[in-house]
């Protein structure tokens, strides 16, 4: 059982460096599918058992709340080192909008399915499938690694590590199963690269328009707010 559990924790903190070097022009699906697929494999009771076994053998008394916030580190980071003035992808003013895209998409589809599925967590809890840390955490570092990762790539590393070991807190502190992080990871990553994706399309028919549209994002660490002003 322990060397699974080497095996999964591996899996998920590994820096995705293929992806972070070469920025997509087009959506990039492999990593999304690939957990997606991955997560409905492990979603059985065998699968449940075994964790519940790796569990009580090894993380029974551990405990930790580091993963509530280690999930926005990824997030934290990027507005960090924009401010910093290192050279990213886009603009600060793009950056922040994308983002705001992006967390509209993967806060819709993991609040939708958390409601819509109300899978028992591992601790006896309600509304687990799939995991919102783990999908908060790989849409930063996926934003990150797409903005940094060309010229730093070991910004994007650090980034998806961060994510992954948020997925495996997730875990070792029972409220979550393998195919809850990891279908949340896949959310995460997809929903970054649909932002990416749909911004410049959505950017471009907006100049083209002749009202005159303003889309305002303000980013705290506790909230995100986004103003969208129309004048004519």
């Amino acid at each position: 059982m322990k060397i699974k559990s080497i095996i999964l924790i591996f899996c998920l903190a590994f820096p995705f460096k293929n992806i972070a070097q070469k920025p997509a022009k087009k959506f990039r699906w492999k990593a999304p599918v690939a957990f997606g697929v991955t997560s409905l494999l492990l979603y059985n009771a065998s699968s449940k058992d075994a964790q519940r076994t790796i569990y009580n053998n090894n993380f029974s008394n551990f405990s930790t709340k580091i993963d509530d916030i280690l999930q926005y580190t990824p997030a934290v980071l990027n507005v960090g080192l924009s401010l910093s003035g290192l050279e990213a992808k886009n603009s600060r003013q793009d950056r922040g909008r994308i983002f705001i895209l992006g967390t509209v998409i993967y806060v819709a589809t993991t609040q939708g399915l958390k409601y819509a599925i109300d899978e028992t967590r591992p601790n006896g809890t309600e509304h687990s499938f799939p995991s919102g840390h783990a999908a908060t955490a790989f849409f930063g570092a996926t934003l990150l690694a797409k903005e940094y990762g060309e010229n730093y790539p070991w910004i994007a590393a650090g980034g998806y590590t961060l994510a992954g070991t948020t997925a495996i807190l997730r875990m070792a502190n029972n409220k979550h199963w393998a195919s809850d992080v990891l279908m949340g990871a896949g959310i995460g990553i997809a929903s970054a690269e649909i932002a990416s994706y749909l911004y410049p399309k959505i950017k471009s028919k907006l100049n083209k328009s002749k009202s005159a549209w303003n889309f305002e994002p303000q980013i705290a660490p506790n909230h995100y707010v986004a103003r969208l002003n129309y004048s004519f």
